[in-house]
């Protein structure tokens, strides 16, 4: 994997370097600079987010004991626009630090700009996305194919997708329940039924090397009644190797599906929920182990409910700041009978931020957050979390 990465960085320098040269040579003799970005109008944009967070008692180790973190991620993104209504999108993303994953047990996580192989020394930049998209049929089909986001393309919710700038807890942020795979290889269709309906199906692969069976479909429609408000409904289904809560020695695929919605309810105010729920019966599997084992088999929620409002600085005359405020729970399955200490309990999560514009280009984002009844009862110390942090962001 990590070749397969380096020989994509590796053509895609080549590649732009070569053009640049090129470029240069045919514009040499008119004029002494050129913005080669412009010249082969390519967009580029980008930035990189900073968050520290600690607490005053932590649920696993020594639970008397708190601690802090540091993550920092940087991203970039290219897009070129083709003349038959095609573009071409490559992303990348790098940077340190797990959060707080390993001192704080929560179904939802604390930091969501974290990212599980951000760990040890700092992390190079990887390709994240990298795939063509194509509108046809007077824009009412957009095909898009090569590596995707899942979040990209299904669950959106306005007042809380962006991690940079508003929620930072998982829950708030995304759908956490549905079983969305890291960026793959995947195909998306999405065609306009109307001025206010638009249906897509998405198909994204188990593994980034192959195209197999096994992997998630996807399907949304999505009403917008006017450009204030969006509301969607998804189903998906999982093909890959799951078992039975009651007998692991039984697999089989899961299913689940959600609502989202967002609605602005006045001149700078917008309100938004989410309903997410799966098959309770199956579970993941860690590792594919043969036999599996009880210690195999991953503890996750099955239902979640979350709302929240955000308010824009505009009405204290702040225009680049916002107040943001959400509560959710999320529970875990009631079929799961693996683990005879397991409590299929509901985790409460609540969660309140403030992001201070300092100009357009650079936020910096104080939040609290406030866990109760941590993994529904499973954490390893039942006391509920508290989390104190500030992010900051800047980008271009």
């Amino acid at each position: 994997m990590k070749k397969f990465r380096a020989k994509i960085l590796v053509s895609a320098f080549v590649l732009t370097f070569l053009a640049s040269l090129e470029v240069l040579a045919q514009n040499s003799a008119q004029t002494p600079h050129i913005d080669v970005a412009q010249t082969l109008n390519i967009k580029i944009s980008g930035g990189a987010t900073f968050v520290f967070q600690g607490t005053s008692k932590d649920n696993v180790g020594k639970p008397n004991d708190g601690s802090n973190t540091i993550v920092y991620v940087g991203d970039l993104k290219l897009e070129k626009t083709l003349e038959n209504n095609g573009i071409v999108v490559v992303c990348f993303k790098g940077g340190k630090g797990d959060g707080l994953s390993k001192t704080v047990q929560t179904y939802a996580n604390v930091n969501s700009v974290s990212d599980p192989t951000f760990i040890g020394e700092l992390e190079p930049l990887k390709v994240t996305d990298l795939y063509y998209r194509q509108s046809c049929f007077n824009d009412k089909l957009t095909i898009s194919f090569g590596k995707l986001n899942f979040t990209s393309f299904f669950t959106g919710n306005r007042y809380s997708k962006d991690k940079n700038a508003q929620f930072i807890t998982s829950i708030f942020s995304g759908d956490k329940i549905i079983e969305a795979p890291p960026q793959r290889v995947a195909l998306n269709l999405c065609y306009v039924l109307s001025d206010k309906f638009d249906l897509s199906y998405g198909y994204f692969t188990t593994k980034v090397e192959h195209i197999d069976a096994d992997g998630v479909n996807a399907v949304q429609i999505a009403y917008k009644p006017s450009k204030k408000g969006n509301y969607k409904l998804y189903v998906w289904e999982n093909n890959n190797v799951h078992v039975s809560c009651k007998d692991i020695t039984k697999k089989s695929g899961t299913y689940g599906f959600g609502i989202s919605a967002d609605q602005e309810v006045c001149k700078n105010v917008g309100v938004f929920g989410r309903v997410s729920f799966k098959d309770p019966s199956v579970a993941t599997v860690k590792k594919s182990s043969e036999p599996v084992k009880a210690s195999d088999i991953n503890i996750t929620p099955t239902l979640s409910w979350d709302v929240g409002i955000q308010i824009d600085g505009s009405i204290w005359s702040r225009k680049t700041d916002a107040l943001g405020f959400a509560i959710g729970q999320m529970y875990g399955s009631s079929d799961y009978k693996v683990k005879t200490d397991y409590v299929n309990g509901a985790e409460t999560e609540f969660e309140l931020y403030y992001r201070f514009g300092i100009n357009k280009h650079l936020g910096i984002t104080p939040a609290v957050q406030y866990f109760i009844n941590p993994k529904g009862g499973n954490a390893e110390y039942s006391h509920d979390v508290f989390v104190v942090g500030i992010r900051t962001r800047f980008d271009f």
